[in-house]
């Protein structure tokens, strides 16, 4: 079974420590590297392109900086300095783990560009042993060294969004600390798919996972938000857990995996996956657009609104102004409206009787080649539960396969198993 790697930023203050903590970890964890930076500042001495920066010019940046490409980048010193997300996810896609020390704004831009980084905010037991580090240093004039203790207040200001925070008064005993947190972080189950030990007691259920083995995935995941005003939506309760499980379903087969997620409770696919994120059902539908290009797969797990306001309003719309009438038109059918060249697996949560008839009928109107049937009205299954159970349809043949109650991680990999089964068993066909 794939393992992920995991992208561990050490971030803090000038004069932390976060340089040599992210040096030890690399070097007592194998499988462990360091982040190489893209740079416009030109080579010095013996750096190798590849090895210690990604050298490019104003424009290249520039470019990049446009398509999204960097996970977080800035200007230092006069030049620009950014992280790669490609790189990072191909380095985790090999089941490498990437260290990265950058400054705390850098750090907030990954967790926003990439939730499931694990960032680790470094600082001494006090501003006076700062302020003594960075004195001591030699090398910062008194204006310099009350500039960067400024800088510091304001980059506390952000420990909020870390995931951990060490404090790096004795080093021998800091460095014990990220080496606890790597090895807890590598025992979540995000970032191992599904332990060998637990399929033991499920002979033949992930059979068929081989079968997406270097495909290209595109997994449609979480609620869309409908715009009332600029606060105000309509959307539904969709926590977007069963999107993100079926990504790291996928991922743990071997498969190149993007979601593109709507504003959801659960939107921490593991690094490898891009994440994409996404507002309305028309953003969805344009983004799924461009990025089912060269796909194998489309997953729609995602619970797009059905309705959305004719019109919206700028701004936030007073209670004092009164009661207001909503008028709202149906959404796009995204599915039915890509007319994707690649497979479709659908998802139908339905109530009451003649629930199976409703969604063959769906999976036939998207003209999908396959459909997951969960029923709403049953207890503990579906929107905003973790766990989740249905039976899988297919439009080639009258058969069906019951996915058997169970966390949704354990859900997603039995439909991706199945799949890999029926697909693999009509390209020999």
């Amino acid at each position: 079974m794939f393992s992920s790697g995991m992208l561990f930023v050490l971030a803090g203050p000038s004069g932390a420590g976060k340089t040599t903590l992210a040096h030890h970890l690399v070097g007592k964890k194998d499988g462990t590297v360091f982040s190489v930076s893209t740079t416009t500042r030109a080579s010095r001495g013996e750096e190798i392109h590849g090895a210690d920066y990604f050298f490019v010019d104003d424009s290249e940046f520039s470019r990049r900086v446009e398509s999204s490409y960097f996970l977080e980048w800035a200007h230092v010193h006069g030049n620009r300095y950014g992280t790669e997300g490609a790189w990072v996810r191909e380095q985790m896609g090999r089941g490498r783990s990437v260290v990265l020390d950058i400054d705390v704004q850098g750090a907030v831009q990954i967790k926003e560009a990439m939730p499931s980084a694990i960032l680790i905010f470094v600082l001494p037991a006090s501003s006076d042993v700062l302020r003594k580090r960075l004195e001591q240093r030699n090398t910062d004039s008194d204006k310099t060294v009350e500039k960067r203790m400024k800088a510091a207040a304001g980059e506390v200001s952000f420990m909020g969004v870390f995931d951990y925070f060490v404090c790096n008064d004795v080093l021998e005993e800091a460095k014990l600390e990220v080496e606890s947190i790597f090895h807890a972080e590598s025992m979540r189950l995000r970032n191992i798919g599904w332990p060998v030990q637990a399929l033991d007691y499920h002979k033949g259920y992930t059979s068929g996972l081989s079968f997406w083995r270097g495909k290209r995935i595109v997994v449609a995941s979480g609620p869309t938000r409908e715009m009332i005003d600029d606060v105000r939506f309509v959307s539904n309760r969709s926590s977007g857990l069963m999107g993100v499980s079926m990504a790291e379903a996928f991922l743990a087969a071997g498969a190149r995996v993007v979601l593109v997620s709507g504003p959801a409770f659960n939107m921490e696919p593991p690094g490898p996956v891009r994440l994409v994120k996404v507002g309305s059902a028309s953003d969805m539908r344009e983004t799924l657009r461009k990025e089912i290009i060269h796909a194998d797969l489309l997953v729609m797990a995602a619970a797009v609104a059905d309705f959305t306001p004719v019109s919206s309003t700028s701004g936030k719309l007073k209670r004092e102004e009164g009661s207001i009438s909503l008028d709202l038109e149906p959404t796009p059918d995204i599915t039915r409206s890509l007319g994707s060249s690649c497979p479709v697996i659908s998802f139908a949560l339905e109530y009451g009787d003649g629930a199976v008839e409703r969604a063959r009928k769906k999976m036939k109107r998207k003209n999908s080649f396959a459909i997951f049937l969960n029923m709403g009205d049953e207890p503990e299954v579906g929107m905003e539960t973790a766990c989740n159970s249905g039976t899988l349809l297919f439009a080639s043949v009258e058969k069906s396969i019951e996915i058997p109650f169970g966390s949704k991680k354990f859900v997603a990999f039995g439909i991706a198993a199945a799949l890999g089964r029926e697909m693999e068993k009509s390209d020999n066909e």
